[in-house]
């Protein structure tokens, strides 16, 4: 998907909600689009090639009693995992698997003493990943309940929630949280087949660096300032595993993956008040070349992965985009606020 030339990505479909999407996740054939809001516990399901609510399998499950604020793609196309969200009951710290065929709970995975807050699929087996705020990364199989593979702690020089996510081979997965005194993030890497003897990298990416990073695309300092200190909400490897992106409130950030180094930092768009800035959703496209960015009103940014320069920006939605991702097998990707955009060339 060329970003850079005209007349560019076009919206090939709107699929329309009732609350904000917080959540969305591709299969891994490309053929559907698993997207989930909180507000309503509910749970669509998009056929993304005919660009239509999904007709081989229920398009919308309502999960009342369970809840839902994070979904997953399985390796299984009729079966999901899910987190509940904040508001769901006793269970809020349990992770689901989900038979969308007939909505049933198939098995639960508990353990966690916090809110889950990011579910990672590996690209290559059954295991699966769960951070939460209690300051843990854990590794799970969906086909055992139980207890956990193994549990990743996080250094005592850490604080906050946890961000956890698989390379693209399965082979390696990364743990990131803020440092204490908001110096900066803790970035560690782990062989995801021998998770137990520890991270076989860390890095340090320092506040003051980014700070710098920040400021240097023309942000006012007090503004670099505040945004250097917010907590990271996501991450996603590149597919050579070069670079790692991080969303946080008001900017994304590319950080080299070997080294740790800041690479380029996205604020598409000016925001004096930093304090009430919701997190940011990025992904990179499928061929690495441009980082995709959802901003508050509605439009999406497209920046080139090398330069850090904006190429492209992207209209359609009528709300904050909250979610954007990449198709694995297909020239599209996704977009939701309230609704859900598909694009294509």
């Amino acid at each position: 998907m060329d970003f850079s030339s005209e007349p560019g990505p076009r919206m090939g479909c709107v699929i329309r909600g009732r609350a904000p999407v917080t959540s969305i996740s591709y299969h891994e054939s490309g053929s559907h689009l698993f997207v989930a809001s909180e507000k309503d516990s509910s749970l669509r399901i998009v056929d993304s090639l005919n660009g239509c609510p999904a007709t081989d399998r229920p398009s919308l499950i309502q999960l009342q009693t369970q809840g839902i604020r994070n979904v997953r793609a399985t390796h299984h196309g009729h079966c999901v995992l899910l987190s509940p969200g904040s508001q769901c009951g006793p269970k809020i710290n349990n992770v689901y698997y989900l038979s969308v065929h007939d909505n049933k709970i198939i098995r639960e995975f508990s353990g966690h003493t916090g809110l889950v807050t990011g579910i990672s699929m590996s690209p290559v087996d059954d295991t699966f990943l769960t951070s939460s705020v209690d300051g843990t990364v854990r590794l799970w199989d969906v086909g055992v309940s139980g207890k956990p593979l193994s549990e990743m702690k996080l250094p005592q020089n850490v604080e906050g929630s946890p961000i956890a996510t698989f390379d693209s081979t399965g082979l390696v997965f990364g743990i990131s949280a803020i440092m204490t005194g908001h110096e900066g993030h803790h970035i560690q890497l782990y062989d995801a087949r021998n998770s137990s003897v520890g991270p076989f990298s860390e890095m340090k990416v320092s506040r003051k660096e980014l700070e710098q990073k920040i400021h240097a695309y023309g942000n006012t300092p007090e503004r670099a300032y505040a945004l250097s200190k917010n907590e990271w909400t996501s991450m996603e490897f590149n597919k050579s595993g070069k670079q790692i992106l991080f969303c946080a409130k008001g900017v994304v950030i590319t950080v080299d993956g070997y080294e740790g180094t800041v690479l380029h930092s996205f604020l598409p768009e000016a925001h004096d008040n930093t304090s009430s800035l919701q997190s940011m959703a990025g992904c990179f496209s499928i061929d690495d070349r441009t980082v995709l960015c959802g901003n508050e009103d509605g439009t999406i940014s497209c920046y080139d992965v090398n330069t850090g320069l904006l190429t492209r920006k992207l209209r359609g939605h009528v709300d904050r985009v909250g979610c954007v991702a990449v198709n694995p097998k297909y020239t599209q990707f996704a977009s939701a606020c309230t609704n859900t955009a598909l694009w294509i060339e």
